[in-house]
């Protein structure tokens, strides 16, 4: 018996146990009578924090942690609202539950506004850059690879620039340029292609390169080329009608975010929030440890 006593893994046990049951004591620590002080106590925080380093397997930092507290405040908010209006009732999942049905509401009602066309027309211009078609290019390019022509490959590139121009339209000039895994034509390019494949410099100049004729030598992450572009299209911001599905979705999306933030922060903000934070634990704000209401007013 005196051996099971001074057994190492009982009294792990029994330490846990003693943990568990002071960490289950504090979690179930509750606002005053009245339910208008929302109380998130020192326990509760570093229940959040374990269970945040416990998922990425490291500590949270100061706006993680107070992140995770201010989801915590807006989850008791909404539970005690959806209790209020009797969501809880017959439900046994009830705290999880609740949220959800009462963020069901929230979408329900914001759902219901349709845009005006010019809403959506707002929209479009107000953020063009989401929309705008990509400039395309179709384009041949003969390359010139500098480690192969001595000390100045720019003559020779040009001199490939020459040859090509005499050869005509009919004839087929790769057999002028270097060997490389390089395409010879370029049927339809983005911009983003063009710049994954042989740099931002060389669409800059392909960009610039009159229509029709060979030119060069242009620089890329590669070497030199001399460059022919048979077609360029720069991209423009499409008619309404053409992108409507996807700006009525990005607007819809953008209204139910800004609505359920302004829901939300109301709802929070009818209750007085006291948040414990432990000693020498940042809220976030750059001050460790002391207490904040929802005015934002520091309490030590």
């Amino acid at each position: 018996m005196r051996h099971f006593i001074r057994e190492p893994l009982l009294h792990f046990v029994l330490l846990g146990a003693a943990l568990f049951a002071l960490d289950a004591l504090m979690g179930r620590r509750t606002a005053p009578a009245g339910g208008d002080e929302i109380v998130v106590s020192r326990g509760r925080i570093e229940n959040l924090a374990a269970l945040f380093a416990k998922t990425w397997q490291r500590p949270p930092s100061a706006p993680e942690l107070r992140t995770l507290v201010d989801d915590f405040v807006l989850e008791e908010a909404l539970y005690r609202e959806g209790k209020a209006l009797g969501v809880d009732v017959d439900d046994t999942i009830i705290r999880r539950r609740v949220r959800q049905k009462m963020e069901f509401a929230v979408d329900d009602i914001i759902e219901q506004a349709a845009p005006t066309e010019p809403q959506l027309e707002a929209w479009l211009a107000e953020h063009a850059d989401r929309y705008t078609r990509p400039a395309r290019f179709r384009f041949r390019q003969l390359y010139v690879n500098p480690e192969l022509h001595g000390d100045d490959p720019a003559a020779d590139a040009r001199a490939v620039l020459a040859d090509v121009r005499a050869l005509g339209d009919e004839a087929d000039p790769r057999e002028l340029g270097d060997p490389s895994l390089l395409e010879h034509a370029y049927r339809d390019a983005s911009a983003q292609d063009v710049i994954a494949t042989f740099g931002a410099p060389f669409l800059e100049s392909v960009a610039e390169l009159p229509i029709g004729e060979w030119s060069g030598p242009v620089k890329s992450a590669f070497g030199l080329h001399i460059v022919r572009v048979d077609a360029r299209d720069p991209g423009a911001l499409p008619p309404l009608d053409d992108v409507r599905a996807e700006v009525e979705r990005d607007w819809a999306s953008a209204q139910r975010d800004e609505a359920s933030k302004r829901f939300y922060d109301g709802l929070v903000a009818r209750y007085r929030v006291v948040v414990e934070w432990p000693q020498g634990t940042s809220d976030g704000s750059g001050d460790p440890g002391g207490t904040a209401g929802t005015d934002g007013a520091r309490k030590p």
